[in-house]
């Protein structure tokens, strides 16, 4: 039977599950919606009535995520009618659902009827779950201040892989791993830690994203033997890095930041490269360092499938670059498009980075060695990078690091607030009739962001206390107002040097 069973499913190419649970969840699956849409006159007065609905299963088929086969809800109050009932997979649809650490298949919204009474039902096929122990399977629920909570009290059957609970609430639910999801909050769960080799399993990169030549050149083992420190000579190396970050930290136990050092020059001629760091899940960003101990990467190409985030590093919420030059570098790209960073945050300064070469068929935020930052101060870098082909139009050199800069430099400053000294060294502004969105206080030390915050309900600001270790150090501080104006944040206070002079 489990012969015939594998030979059934390679050729229909059904998700892999029991072939008669299966069938018979799909004929039924068919009859409930039939019966959810038929409508039937009433015997009195001529008003319609629908036959009552007391249960709804949907066959879920999400190749990036696969683990949840179907999703069914039964009615288990006196009514036993759930109505114009729905499930609806919203994986990639809703963000925040869909970035739940520990997630295992994917996140569904349901609705029902007002005043059923629901058991909900998850199916999966424990063949996806990728060593997670199916005990570790919970349900998760969006309560009302947009937070996840186990509903609790659910049941398990590990003969049919299903994992069912009583639900009070239309809205979204998920399966997770609890002992990925209760350990990011700090919970001793070690009664339901597992030992699991990643790398025997496809990761949600390989699923979802273009890996370009990176499976075929990375050392898997290497990678895990030296994360989360690599020191990087070859391409087969740096194609590592790339697999360890992109795959590996999708598993909770292997979150946190890696450092990248260069120990030599490298050639990626040949190869079709793709970001590292990227968007479809929680820990995936690049995190850390990457020092080119002054060496080059040349060659770099990039073409992926994803239309967004290409650039070396696709996605980051916090990397120091460094001492690096990508030279001749090619990359062809949708939005939050360089040369070295796609989508980069909380990151403060890159230094020494150097980069040369050509961006095409960019649109939307493009520069020349990161797409979209927010406040990233580039020190001692330099460009030399054509854009290609832009919206139909003439090459065109990129006179930007980032879109922010192109922005601001575009947009003129305004002194619509002044700000001026008090006796005791701290700073007040003046106030304004006109709405002004975000507005904040900008500390800055040699164009390196402080700090910046809500000046809407702070008229006084004492800027010793974060400019104090900046002074001893020797750098330049100064403090302005600004102002969200559509794309970035502008200046819309005169400057002022801190100490007073």
């Amino acid at each position: 039977m489990a012969i015939f069973l594998r030979l059934f499913l390679f050729f229909m190419a059904f998700t892999v599950v029991p072939m008669q649970t299966y069938l018979r969840k799909s004929r039924e699956a068919r009859e409930r919606q039939a019966r959810e849409i038929q409508v039937i006159e009433g015997s009195t007065g001529g008003q319609e009535t629908r036959q009552k609905n007391p249960s709804y299963f949907m066959d879920i088929r999400n190749s990036n995520r696969p683990e949840v086969i179907g999703v069914e809800l039964r009615d288990e109050s006196s009514v036993g009618d759930l109505g114009e009932a729905r499930v609806s997979d919203i994986y990639k649809k809703e963000y925040m659902a869909s970035g739940v650490v520990g997630l295992v298949g994917v996140p569904v919204r349901i609705t029902y009827q007002e005043g059923a009474a629901p058991r909900l039902t998850f199916y999966y096929d424990e063949d996806e779950l990728r060593g997670i122990p199916e005990r570790n399977l919970i349900i998760l629920h969006e309560d009302a201040d947009g937070s996840y909570v186990q509903v609790g009290q659910e049941s398990k059957d590990e003969e049919e892989n299903t994992i069912s609970v009583a639900i009070s609430e239309p809205g979204i639910y998920l399966m997770a791993d609890c002992y990925q999801w209760y350990t990011v909050w700090g919970v001793d769960m070690s009664d339901y830690a597992y030992e699991v080799d990643p790398t025997m399993y496809p990761s949600a990169w390989e699923r979802e994203c273009d890996t370009g030549s990176i499976l075929e050149l990375a050392d898997k083992k290497w990678a895990m033997e030296n994360a989360p420190v690599f020191h990087v000579s070859t391409a087969s190396e740096l194609a590592s890095v790339v697999y360890y970050n992109n795959a590996i930290m999708d598993y909770g136990a292997y979150g946190g930041e890696l450092y990248v050092y260069l120990e030599d020059d490298i050639d990626l001629a040949g190869y079709r490269w793709v970001p590292m760091g990227w968007t479809g899940a929680t820990n995936n960003r690049f995190d850390g360092v990457f020092d080119g101990q002054g060496h080059t990467i040349s060659n770099l190409t990039m073409d992926p499938s994803n239309e967004s985030h290409v650039a070396f590093i696709g996605y980051s919420t916090g990397v120091v670059v460094k001492n690096v030059t990508f030279k001749d570098a090619t990359v062809i790209g949708g939005s939050y498009t360089g040369i070295v960073g796609g989508e980069i945050y909380i990151s403060r300064e890159w230094e020494n980075v150097h980069v040369s070469g050509v961006i095409a068929d960019a649109r939307g935020e493009v520069g020349s060695i990161v797409g979209r930052e927010a406040y990233l101060h580039f020190k001692d870098c330099s460009a030399d990078v054509v854009l290609s082909n832009p919206t139909g139009g003439a090459d065109q050199q990129l006179e930007y690091f980032s879109h922010r800069l192109e922005v601001v430099a575009n947009t003129p400053a305004t002194e619509d607030f002044q700000l001026t000294y008090e006796e005791d060294g701290s700073i007040t502004r003046t106030t304004s009739e006109e709405y002004f969105q975000n507005l904040c206080w900008h500390l800055d030390a040699d164009g390196v962001l402080v700090l910046q915050r809500s000046a809407d309900h702070e008229e006084n600001l004492d800027p010793s206390e974060f400019f104090d270790n900046y002074l001893r150090a020797g750098h330049k501080c100064e403090i302005w107002l600004e102002a969200y104006t559509g794309e970035t944040y502008t200046r819309v206070s005169n400057i002022l040097e801190y100490p007073k002079k």
